[in-house]
């Protein structure tokens, strides 16, 4: 039987970035196994920021309204199971062996047909989808990996879609404006199926309106106006919701994330389009028991990981920080490819006390020196400090930190590796 790390090595060789067959290549290999996405009722999840919130927070509510989950999202933090749960479980590592060695045997026979390779996120969706469907599953939370239109996970059958906050990210893919962004991330739209989104004055939302009218399906937005914050204490938030569709009060979620309330109102808004039956009790704990790794965490006292990676997430950290009582350290690391001076432009803004930076071991780090002038530029005065590795950096600014708060942010890969460090630190 092969190991767990035989299978992470072989998976890891897999280019995360090559290039793409068509869907309808993915969808001949899924025929070979009788189709295992056909056997779920999908809820579908795109958008720019906070789809693995918004998953998980719907996840939570339906298992407290009794409903078995499964649970489909990318990236991991630390270990790949993350992205695979059943009732929030992180799924086994003999079922994912198991699961790559049935998807392997499917790719030697689509190959002989004729077939393109699979990608490492087609292979991810498909052992998803050989795994829950296997299981007695209510529903299936899936959030697509990047866009909508063309992504593996469009080829599912759902009951309900949803997208989140719409900014910019991966323009080089899915376009250089809001709207066609939200073109792209409107492709999970289907034929009659009701659509619940955000909706932000940005532009998006017309393009989501628009290509729902075009697939006959009822559509539901989330306006900011429509959710007042109660009170904010150290790690909790009070909210309520008086949308057009759904009014509730004494919601409370636990987070220092402001942003986390538009993510969480955004889950009690799908879930009641879905099941309108399920009662304010249910809700209220189901938000209140979400637990979501790497947005806003708190793993140690006062030290924080978000995995903020474009100037959209960065904007809701500032929102969520400008007003805090405290005083703040900053460890940052970011990824070459994402538009890293625009996130600092709005970092730049709060009143670090201290900033250090470093490289993400994992992933495509960007030059520290590059991102440390971009630091100068922006801050006044503030000491800036730089690092080979994200550990050093990491073990540093809790040397230096007397009262301050540390927050690490700039990428989920450094979120990932600062919860792998802490759990030998704390």
């Amino acid at each position: 039987m092969m190991t767990y790390s035989e299978m992470e090595r072989e998976l890891n060789e897999i280019p995360k970035f090559g290039a793409k067959a068509s869907l309808s290549n993915l969808s001949a290999y899924l025929e070979l196994a009788n189709h295992p996405e056909r056997n779920l009722r999908v809820i579908h999840i795109a958008g720019t920021n906070g789809k693995g919130s918004v998953s998980a927070y719907i996840d939570s509510i339906l298992r407290q309204a009794g409903y078995t989950t499964a649970l489909f999202t990318s990236p991991h933090l630390i270990k790949i199971n993350e992205r695979f749960r059943i009732n929030f479980k992180e799924c086994s590592d003999e079922e994912l062996i198991k699961a790559w060695c049935s998807v392997k045997d499917y790719m030697v026979k689509g190959e002989e047909k004729g077939l393109q390779p699979l990608t490492f996120f087609e292979i991810l969706f498909f052992m998803g989808m050989l795994i829950f469907s296997q299981k007695s599953v209510d529903y299936c939370i899936l959030e697509t990996g990047l866009g909508g239109r063309l992504d593996a996970t469009v080829l599912s059958n759902p009951v309900l879609s949803v997208i989140t906050s719409i900014s910019y990210d991966h323009t080089e893919i899915l376009g250089d404006t809001i709207e066609k962004i939200a073109a792209e991330k409107a492709g999970i739209i289907k034929e009659g199926i009701p659509v619940v989104a955000i909706d932000e004055e940005n532009g998006a939302f017309s393009v989501i309106e628009r290509t729902a009218k075009e697939k006959n399906a009822p559509v539901y937005g989330l306006k900011s106006q429509e959710l007042t914050i109660l009170k904010k204490c150290e790690n909790t938030i009070d909210f309520s919701i008086n949308s057009r569709y759904y009014k509730i009060s004494n919601l409370k979620i636990k987070s220092y994330a402001s942003y986390q309330v538009q993510n969480a109102a955004l889950a009690v808004l799908a879930v009641k389009v879905l099941l309108p039956e399920v009662s304010q009790d249910v809700i209220r704990e189901g938000i209140v028991k979400m637990y979501w790794p790497g947005r806003m965490e708190e793993i140690a006292e006062n030290v924080y990981v978000d995995g903020a990676h474009n100037p959209g997430a960065v904007h809701q950290i500032y929102n969520s920080l400008t007003d805090s009582d405290k005083e703040w350290l900053l460890l940052f690391a970011v990824c070459s490819d994402k538009d890293y001076s625009e996130m600092i432009r709005v970092l730049g803004r709060l009143p670090w006390k201290r900033i250090y930076i470093t490289k993400i071991d994992s992933a495509r780090g960007a030059d520290t020196a590059a991102v440390k002038q971009c630091f100068k530029e922006e801050t006044a005065g503030c000491p800036i400090y730089e690092y080979d590795n994200a550990k050093t950096a990491f073990e540093t600014a809790l040397k230096d930190r007397e009262y301050e708060n540390l927050l690490c942010l700039g990428s989920l890969y450094l979120a990932g590796e600062i919860k792998d460090f802490a759990t030998t630190i704390f």
